[in-house]
């Protein structure tokens, strides 16, 4: 199928950072814009070949770029293009990592090309909504049994990751969808980095405030940051669907700790033991957190059962594996 959107001007800049409707990437047609962020745009679209509905996420960091009347991207200026470089680099590594792992909570590789300046990853369409999106428009779900329904298959997708020596470094309400059958996938790997690797200028840090632990502003030495980093990000969202806010940003907290702990407000519905799980998630010292996903989830488990109150999830883990990963390769625009 030929792309069919041909009223363009070369040279010239298009208002709207998103692709058109009805732009065809051969048999790929969009449909639709799923959400536009400040650097990827994701697009629901239409496979005329195989007949189904796919994801494709376009890496358009908007900051550093315009789109032209032609649809390729243009640096907005030159000294930006080692900005633009790092980030497409990150957005490659993302569609690598997808091809590494076989699980039902992360997103599934489909395919990767490069076209228009930029690239793209196609992956199966997921219905549901964000987390971020879910707590505003159906806030009566989220109860303590939600959360435990949803938590131990995502708690298995993390650990999933650091079994294989990765790190996600960017859980956020934004970062998780809750499909349509109420199971979670977690989504964006493109800050997700080796436990052992040492930041660099070649690397670009995701920062979220109130979700970001307080080593990744400042970790720069092997050992620094590692599973419990993650810990600390996922209870910032649990905290967040508990009391409507995440917790106080860490780098303050750091100075001067004001956080008040989910086991001393008490929110209703909620068991005291669970909460105060919670709270050791969200400890600013590293060694008085959870060290890994195993001892997060025995702690939660323990938690459920002195309560008596909620049943824990019967939970079977999938087979995971690590698979050759073919080198990415790049079409001519």
């Amino acid at each position: 199928m030929q792309n069919t959107h041909n009223n363009y001007s070369s040279g010239e800049f298009s208002l709207s950072h998103a692709l058109p409707i009805g732009y065809c990437f051969n048999e790929f047609e969009i449909e639709e814009v799923i959400s536009e962020g400040g650097f990827s745009i994701v697009y629901r679209a239409w496979d005329h070949r195989l007949k189904r509905t796919i994801a494709i996420k376009e890496y358009m960091p908007s900051i550093l770029v315009v789109r032209r009347q032609d649809l390729k991207l243009n640096l907005r200026r030159a000294s930006l293009k080692k900005r633009f470089q790092i980030g497409l680099h990150n957005f490659m590594h993302e569609a690598h990592l997808m091809t590494c792992f076989n699980h039902p909570c992360l997103p599934r590789f489909l395919r990767f090309w490069q076209q228009n300046s930029t690239a793209y990853i196609a992956t199966p369409f997921y219905s549901g909504m964000t987390l971020k999106k879910l707590q505003t428009k159906r806030p009566k779900i989220i109860n303590q049994n939600w959360i435990y329904n949803m938590l131990f298959p995502l708690l298995d997708a993390i650990d999933t990751l650091h079994q294989a020596g990765y790190l996600h470094c960017d859980i956020s309400l934004d970062n998780i969808l809750i499909q349509d059958d109420q199971l979670p996938i977690l989504l964006d790997l493109g800050s997700a980095r080796k436990a052992t690797e040492r930041l660099s200028d070649e690397k670009e840090v995701t920062i979220s405030p109130g979700f970001t632990a307080v080593e990744q502003y400042t970790a720069n030495e092997e050992g620094q940051q590692g599973p419990w980093t993650d810990i600390y990000s996922l209870g910032a969202v649990l905290h967040t669907l508990i009391v409507g806010t995440p917790p106080p940003v860490s780098i303050v907290r750091n100075i001067e700790d004001n956080y008040q702990p989910l086991s001393k407000l008490c929110p209703a519905g909620y068991s005291s033991s669970f909460l105060h799980v919670i709270d050791r998630t969200l400890k600013i010292k590293l060694s008085e957190r959870p060290l890994s996903i195993t001892e997060l989830m025995t702690q939660i488990k323990a938690s459920t059962i002195k309560t008596c109150r909620v049943p824990v999830l019967s939970y079977t883990r999938p087979n995971t594996f690590t698979a050759y990963v073919p080198p990415v390769s790049s079409n001519s625009e």
